[in-house]
């Protein structure tokens, strides 16, 4: 009885041993990064039973279950690299700290390694989706990838819309960059994107969301592309050429690349006008829109040593935008009042950009990045309307100047706190070379700064972002000034390798921009006249937003449930003069709501098929203010977006993007577009030429980018602009793509987060 006694309280203390958290980071021994998605297993000796097992994550963390009631013996093990064994002696938590694991050396005539990436993951305030082979057989320049991500759409003008966002700024392995320059990279240079859709206190505040894009390991040697769409209808042309040189040595890349864009369609714009007691007004215009654009990027990247890396970057851009054709209006039963609508535009632009990084200790991942833009516009845009009896001229020579300096310091405090700092100065001029009567000056100074507090499950950070304006226009000789503080709060927890869960809340300022301040008037029609307004204020963007990701490898599902509101809002605003003459003009109108659900994500259903989804269903309303006095609306809305990959027999791949958003309530006037969706065809021959056709809209014939009902005191108005196509719009594309050299070491790249490349004018 004695021996049974003692033989039951030690199984009883046995199983009572409290079960601890064995964590760490797995490390490359030969140049000290993290080694992602590795197998580490966790065995009992001294039979080698199986405990517990997992995955290191994408910075190389591991956390396992321990329990010290008997001998343990940690496996680490990863292609490539030598199996790592640790015996585990101590009990209760255990942090082993940095691990490291040695590159395997092996002499074999043929190695044929088969597998896809981890499709995609959250980390910290970003969703990180990886890369793969489907991806790239299904593109062929980076904005083809960008496509292919969750939330991601771009539209027929390039334009990327992200989740219901559209002010998006994009980063390259740091440094900011735009479409255009995403338009030309190959689709097998891009590594992984990184999506941030809720930016911290060190972005700016113009932005609603960030796209990092990280490259790929460079080579030693060289590789390019030239890459080509030929539209087979002549009614619609619709094309975005590029061609790109790179050449790598070790601590050298040059690179030099041509991206052009060329969209030819016939449009018509039309509005139905009532004014209440007065009758109606109905328009009608048929024109021929004629995009043209050539952009020419030159860099050059230098690696003084490991730790110092700098960048050079140059862009010239030649591109214009005309609508030419006939307009017909008819008041009541008045006589038709036809003229031909003549348009005159070009424009060019210079972007200079500097990008240093330098690391001071990697250790304790001390480094600073500073990142500066210069950035040139001039044009001359020229509208006539030629009547028989009479005729309206509407001309101006936009002028834009924009320079940046943003400096971020970032470091590591203790093993769990890491800080991040920064500044930025932004001066801004903008003029109107045929109406001097306009000159906008604004400079803008930030303090910004992050700390993140990382342990365990659970990774919180805080921000604050301080901005100071300064406004000044040629109307107005005193300077106004804006003084703004905004707080960015992130927490996140993880309960295991697939569900987590974050917590997202940020506010940010929105200021004017250059053309809503513009106060040139433009006749756009006999009865109605446009123009800005130079007394607009910035107004102050809340976002919350409670977000669950749910991960098991082939399916990376995120919910949440979202909160935004804009105070005082810029809108366009629409009114009767006493003349009778509608006024289109920008107001600070009221505030926005918007509260609902979104769901995005990837699901690969085989190693031939892949889907991706994005869905917001939200309670849209708007409140006038009491200048405007606008009575309150609100409505039920959605916008969906779904992308699709099919690979099938002969390198063949298919794919499929559809977007579609139902009408939305912005105080004054309710928007609405049609859908808008591509099919398009690929077949890869050999290793360097793929060939395909692509088709917009098919049977579709027209396509509506913009609707608006707008509702005044005196007045209702409809428009909208539609896209006249063919039954069966087609584009014959074809890329040829070479590269030689091998892989070298890639240098990490921190994101500067906030700079601002220069946008199109007038």
């Amino acid at each position: 009885m004695i021996l049974t006694c003692i033989a039951l309280t030690v199984s009883f203390l046995a199983n009572a041993q409290t079960t601890e958290k064995l964590t760490g980071t797995l490390l490359n021994a030969s140049n000290e990064e993290p080694v992602p998605f590795a197998n580490a297993v966790l065995y009992q000796l001294p039979d080698s039973i199986f405990i517990a097992g997992t995955n290191t994550d994408s910075d190389g963390n591991f956390h396992l279950p321990f329990s010290g009631n008997s001998p343990l013996f940690l496996k680490f093990s990863y292609m490539g690299f030598e199996n790592v064994i640790l015996t585990l002696e101590d009990s209760g938590e255990l942090d082993l700290g940095k691990v490291y694991i040695r590159e395997s050396e092996m002499v074999l005539e043929t190695l044929v390694v088969a597998g896809e990436k981890v499709k995609g993951s959250t980390e910290g305030g970003k969703a990180v989706f990886l890369i793969n082979k489907q991806h790239v057989a299904a593109s062929n320049t980076g904005m083809d990838i960008l496509n292919q991500i969750p939330g991601v759409f771009v539209d027929f003008n390039q334009s990327i819309r992200i989740s219901g966002k559209n002010k998006i700024i994009i980063f390259v392995d740091g440094a900011e960059r735009d479409h255009r320059y995403v338009q030309q990279l190959r689709a097998e240079q891009i590594d992984k994107i990184e999506l941030v859709m809720n930016p911290s206190a060190m972005f700016a505040g113009e932005a609603d969301a960030v796209i990092h894009i990280l490259l790929a390991e460079k080579e030693t040697g060289f590789s390019g592309m030239v890459y080509a769409e030929l539209p087979i209808s002549r009614n619609e042309v619709y094309s975005f050429p590029t061609a790109s040189l790179s050449i790598y040595t070790p601590k050298l890349h040059a690179y030099t690349s041509y991206n052009g864009a060329f969209s030819f369609f016939d449009v018509t714009q039309s509005y139905e006008r009532k004014i209440f007691g007065e009758g109606e007004i109905l328009t009608d215009q048929q024109t021929r829109q004629r995009s043209l654009s050539h952009t020419l990027h030159q860099g050059l990247e230098y690696a003084f040593a490991p730790s110092t890396l700098l960048h050079g970057y140059l862009a010239a851009s030649w591109f214009s935008e005309t609508h030419n054709g006939n307009i017909t209006l008819q008041k009541n039963e008045m006589e038709p009042w036809i003229a031909q609508r003549q348009e005159k535009d070009w424009n060019r632009s210079v972007t200079t950009a500097l990008y240093l990084q330098h690391e001071f200790n990697k250790e304790k991942d001390k480094g600073i990045t500073v990142d500066w833009t210069h950035s040139r516009l001039m044009g001359e845009n020229r509208l006539t309307l030629l009547h028989e009896e009479e005729s309206f001229v509407n001309a101006t020579r936009p002028e834009q100047k924009v320079s940046n300096l943003k400096v971020d310091f970032r470091t590591r405090l203790t093993s769990a706190i890491r800080l991040m700092t920064g500044f930025q100065i932004q001066q801004q001029h903008f003029g109107n070379g045929h109406e001097n009567s306009f000159d906008f000056k604004s400079s803008v100074q930030a303090l910004y700064s992050t700390i993140r507090w990382k342990k365990n499950a659970w990774d919180m950070e805080a921000g604050l972002r301080t901005e100071q304006i300064h406004i000044q226009t040629a109307n107005q000789d005193k300077k106004r000034n804006h003084l703004y503080v905004l707080p960015n709060v992130r927490m996140g927890y993880v309960w295991n390798e697939r569900h987590s869960a974050r917590f997202f809340f940020r506010s940010a300022m929105v200021y004017p921009l250059f053309h809503q301040l513009n106060d040139f008037e433009a006749t756009l029609d006999p009865y109605t006249i446009s123009f800005g307004n130079q007394d607009l204020q910035p107004y102050i963007y809340y976002q919350a937003n409670l977000e669950h990701t749910w991960n098991t490898g082939n399916l990376m599902l995120m919910n949440s449930l979202f909160f935004e509101k804009r105070s005082n809002v810029i809108n366009s605003l629409n009114s009767m003069n006493t003349s009778g003459l509608m006024e289109v003009t920008f107001d600070n109108l009221g505030d926005l709501y918007q509260i609902g659900l979104q769901s995005s994500g990837s699901l690969r259903l085989s190693k031939s098929i892949s889907l991706n989804h994005m869905i917001r269903i939200f309670h849209s309303s708007g409140v006038g203010n009491e200048i405007e006095n606008f009575p309150s609306r609100d409505r039920l809305a959605m916008e969906t977006g779904f992308s699709g990959i099919m690979a099938i027999k002969k390198d063949i791949t298919i794919t499929l993007r559809f977007r579609y958003l139902s009408p939305v309530y912005d105080i004054q006037s309710n928007l609405f577009s049609g859908p808008l969706y591509f099919v398009a065809g690929e077949k890869k021959l050999g290793d360097q030429w793929k060939v395909g056709l692509t088709s917009a809209l098919p049977f579709s014939r027209k396509f509506t980018y913009y609707g608006l009902d707008t509702k005044g005191d005196e007045f209702y108005q409809r428009a909208i602009g539609q896209i006249n196509m063919s039954r069966i719009p087609l584009w014959f594309t074809v890329n040829y793509s070479f590269q030689k050299g091998k892989k070298v070491k890639k240098e990490n790249r921190n994101v500067s987060s906030g700079l601002h490349i220069n946008k199109r004018g007038f």
